[in-house]
């Protein structure tokens, strides 16, 4: 008689053989041939991405973001390759400490390279630019491709003068596709830097605004908010926030040409909404499980 473990042995082995077949391995030269935004990195970080083995990755291995990152137990912030569903694959900088947990940077700007903010046409928008380890835009297209496989929320941190940091979370987060414009949909507002998008004012809101750029007006100003207040945004008539500037940042109530900010990022992360947290065996983390 068999003994019973050969049969589970034999079991698992054609199981995992099974699971590895329908695997997709890609070389590292496919690869960094189908990154979406290869043109935001030089030669050096692209073989430097952190969790890119030298012979390549199975496809269906690869985070889908940088939180499935960091509950994949990588604690290492920087630049790591992310594929979202129905997307092609794309870089982008992580923020895996213990603060944060797994955020994907979107934008940030200090103020302190050479990227400019103020010169990018749409295309320079939808594609991305600048440097990911420093001061970019990641590009409207592949924000779109990232808040639409799941439910998002954003964090816009934005740091004083004084080196105080202050945020405005959303519940939600996405941006719709370039035939719509790239419209920006938020949820609900919590944080410290006071809600300078979702309300309503005398400049209107950017919640809902299509984004604008100098050679593409989608506000709802009689001039073009994005070519005098030079650089691109979820512009209404005009802004109440602004961080695309190559001068002052905005943010309404914190932020103005009288008391700048002299730093900001924009960062999302999957939203609580429709997650089921499941213990995992060390001491406080937790593994959500999205519904779709």
């Amino acid at each position: 008689m068999t003994p019973h473990w050969v049969i589970y042995l034999g079991f698992f082995l054609s199981w995992t053989l099974v699971r590895c077949q329908a695997l997709t391995f890609v070389s590292r030269g496919e690869l960094f041939g189908q990154i979406a935004n290869r043109q935001q990195l030089e030669s050096e970080q692209l073989r430097g991405l952190l969790n890119v083995p030298y012979m390549g990755v199975y496809r269906e291995l690869v985070a889908k973001d940088c939180t499935a990152a960091y509950l994949n137990r990588r604690r290492r912030s920087g630049l790591y390759l992310v594929w979202p569903k129905n997307s092609p694959p794309l870089v982008v900088y992580c923020d895996l400490s213990p603060q944060g947990g797994g955020w994907t940077v979107l934008q940030r700007n200090t103020h302190q390279n050479t990227t400019s903010f103020g010169s990018q046409d749409w295309r320079g928008y939808r594609d991305g630019f600048g440097d990911l380890q420093g001061n970019h835009w990641l590009g409207n297209e592949l924000i779109y491709l990232l808040t639409r496989q799941n439910a998002f929320m954003v964090r816009f941190l934005l740091v004083d003068s004084l080196g105080n940091e202050h945020y405005a979370d959303y519940s939600s987060f996405r941006v719709d596709s370039e035939d719509r414009g790239y419209a920006l949909r938020l949820g609900d507002y919590s944080g410290n830097a006071g809600d300078a998008l979702s309300i309503m004012n005398e400049t209107g809101t950017h919640d809902n605004m299509k984004f604008s750029t100098a050679d593409n007006d989608n506000d709802r100003w009689d001039k073009n908010c994005a070519e005098v207040s030079g650089g691109g945004w979820w512009f209404d008539s005009c802004r109440s926030a602004f961080l695309n500037s190559d001068h002052s940042i905005y943010w309404g109530g914190l932020c103005d040409e009288s008391k700048p900010c002299v730093a900001t990022s924009i960062l999302i992360k999957p939203g609580r909404k429709n997650c089921s947290p499941i213990p995992l065996p060390g001491p406080g983390e937790y593994y959500p499980i999205h519904s779709s």
